[in-house]
């Protein structure tokens, strides 16, 4: 139904989106599969900008399935945004994966890291002004992820001090 009757569909993409986050977390593993599989539809053919009207709003949560798989909602829509539109999208969501990085949980902050790392490597050098709520630490790990990855696909690396 997501793929073949996307305009019936985009109507109430908003509710179909929560939910399906929600139903990612079923103990029945079937049901979660197939809640992921209908989840990167969604995140890849509907309305981007209407799909981080719901994700971004779920990036405060405690629950740490939740917070890992909005953040990997979150990471597969910004790299269908354009670099003006991830800009200005940044202050909506940056405070929060911010946050998400100092959290207990290794698979949360290794997500955030993937994340910032897609961002950076869409924005480059203009990208570091917005790294400065991190710490030394972080913006290292950051970068040096960002390098290896950016140096993996193009063989150029990413100067963070320019």
């Amino acid at each position: 139904m997501l793929r073949n009757q996307k305009d019936q569909m985009e109507e109430s993409i908003e509710i179909i989106l929560e939910k399906l986050v929600q139903m990612t977390k079923d103990v029945v593993a079937k049901i979660s599969n197939e809640a992921n599989q209908c989840l990167n539809v969604v995140l890849a053919k509907y309305d981007p900008f209407r799909c981080l009207a719901v994700i971004v709003p779920l990036l405060v949560t405690d629950d740490e399935k939740t917070l890992v798989m909005c953040i990997n909602c979150l990471t597969k829509l910004v790299g269908r945004l354009s670099q003006e539109e991830l800009v200005a999208q940044l202050p909506s969501f940056l405070p929060a994966l911010f946050d998400a990085f100092s959290n207990q949980s290794p698979d949360i902050r290794k997500t955030v890291v993937f994340c910032l790392v897609d961002i950076y490597i869409m924005l480059g050098k203009a990208f570091v002004p917005y790294l400065e709520g991190l710490s030394s630490t972080q913006l290292r790990l950051v970068t040096i992820y960002a390098n290896r990855i950016s140096q993996a696909r193009s063989g150029a690396p990413i100067d963070a001090n320019q």
